[in-house]
């Protein structure tokens, strides 16, 4: 199946997973499947191992992983995922870096069913249809707090603070790696040790860092997100932290941070509001994705290698200052 005009340029489904097949391999990796989806459809991660030569006394290569699609509509993230996959394959530069100190996992959508509802549908529907997996759970608050926390729901409609009634955009689920999707990709962490995770959203272009009320990991962030910004070409994203109004909701970046000890940022693609008076007519899937994604692909990506280059610099968090939160933060 080909691109249908509808949502040209971005991939079926189907021409998504040969791509992601594809690249794996000419990356001299591979290809698998970690877990399945309610419809059945399978989640699939390309490992490209690394080139580095092993040392003796020395482990295994640091892990880093690049996670796209949590959201069915937010195609921009997948394409970027697999353009990262193609640049690995002839590294150099930066990529070279990357490769020699890590292996490179890739999840180029980790809501297959939220992807294909939003492909047979070519876009068009109100938020909830298309943002959640099948059943209709917000997969980005789905995840474990760190504890002591508890779940939080602003009087807003559930708007970025997770809801607990489902059919609301924002629904959580019945409890926290409920799904499989991110019970899956609970397992991969587990068994893998992700040193850092880039999460691919979109549409607001911004950086945001996990809640933290460490001094160390703020500081870390900080420096993080200005890497990640001096190397984009095109806009430079500003780092979205505010802790005095964010709230631990579920989201994937702080429960890689504080639970699993890994970097993780949420770098949501394409600034939308450059190109608003565009997109007042049309339908939901154009407002988080750009008709041509490749000016944001060729920002974004040496985004991504820079912050997983920097934050292997850096160690783990928990070298800088250890997890620990007060009751209700």
């Amino acid at each position: 199946m080909t691109a249908r005009a509808g949502l040209a340029p971005y991939p079926s489904p189907e021409e998504r997973d040969a791509r992601l097949g594809a690249l794996a391999a000419a990356g001299g990796g591979e290809c698998l499947t970690i877990g399945t989806t309610h419809r059945g459809r399978p989640i699939r991660v390309a490992r490209i191992p690394s080139t580095g030569a092993p040392r003796r006394g020395a482990g295994p290569p640091d892990r880093v992983l690049v996670c796209a699609g949590i959201h069915g509509l937010e195609y921009i993230g997948c394409v970027s995922a697999l353009a990262l996959l193609e640049r690995l394959a002839a590294a150099d530069g930066p990529l070279a870096r990357l490769r020699e100190r890590a292996e490179v996992w890739v999840i180029a959508s980790l809501n297959p069913d939220g992807y294909a509802r939003a492909w047979e549908i070519e876009g068009e529907g109100p938020l909830d249809d298309l943002r959640t997996n099948a059943r209709g759970v917000d997969l980005n608050r789905n995840y474990p707090l760190p504890a002591p926390q508890r779940p939080v729901t602003f009087n807003l409609g559930g708007w970025r603070t997770g809801s607990a009634v489902p059919g609301n955009a924002f629904y959580r689920g019945a409890h926290p790696l409920s799904e499989p999707e991110t019970a899956a990709l609970a397992a991969l962490h587990a068994e893998q040790r992700f040193a850092a995770s880039a999460n691919l959203h979109s549409t607001w272009g911004t950086l945001i860092p996990p809640l933290t009320p460490a001094s160390a990991h703020q500081r870390a962030y900080r420096h993080l997100c200005r890497v990640f910004a001096a190397s984009q070409s095109v806009a430079r994203y500003k780092r979205l932290a505010w802790s005095s109004l964010d709230r631990f909701i579920g989201e994937q970046e702080d429960y890689q941070h504080h639970v699993l000890d890994a970097w993780a940022l949420c770098i949501e693609h394409y600034p939308v509001w450059r190109e608003l008076a565009r997109h007042q007519d049309e339908r939901v899937f154009w407002r988080f994705n750009p008709r041509a994604p490749e000016r944001w692909i060729a920002n974004d990506v040496p985004g991504i290698v820079a912050f997983l280059n920097a934050a292997l610099d850096l160690g783990r968090p928990s070298r800088h200052a250890p997890n620990v939160l007060p009751p209700r933060l």
